[in-house]
């Protein structure tokens, strides 16, 4: 009789006791968990960062090439060229104050490079036919400006 079946006509219970080796595993604790923990989010934190600075990078070659007077052109054939606020004040003959007052209403649409401002030269001389309509428009009607 095998000891893993009990005899149908015995009221003794079979019992038998298996002894398997477990390889014992390493046992981590909280503070090598913790370590390795800290470990992986530093390592994270490096590749980031190196992604980061080649973003960063790119961003200033980018801004440094439409920055030139002779700013590359986009395939649909619109200038890439950036223009700093100041350059959108002299552009449109306006005060520094109103301008910006436009680029945070979002009048003049802006995009942010890192800490500047910049305005795409194609998104001003849209606002800047926009403007002329305008006025033609109002004037057609019997408004003039002051």
């Amino acid at each position: 009789m095998s000891p893993w079946t009990a005899d149908n006509n015995s009221n003794e219970e079979t019992t038998s006791t298996v002894k398997e080796e477990v390889p014992r595993m390493e046992t981590t604790t909280p503070t090598q968990h913790l370590e390795q923990a800290i470990e992986s989010f530093v390592e994270g934190l490096e590749g980031l960062e190196s992604t980061l600075v080649k973003f960063e990078e790119a961003l200033l070659e980018l801004e440094e090439g439409a920055l030139e007077e002779e700013a590359p052109e986009h395939q649909n054939g619109q200038n890439l060229k950036l223009l700093s606020p100041s350059e959108v004040c002299e552009e449109l003959g306006e005060e520094s104050a109103v301008v910006y007052c436009k680029l945070r209403s979002g009048e003049i649409p802006s995009l942010r490079l890192g800490h500047d401002l910049k305005v795409r030269w194609a998104d001003l001389q849209e606002y800047v036919k926009g403007q002329q309509h305008l006025r033609f428009l109002g004037q057609d009607n019997g408004f003039r400006e002051r």
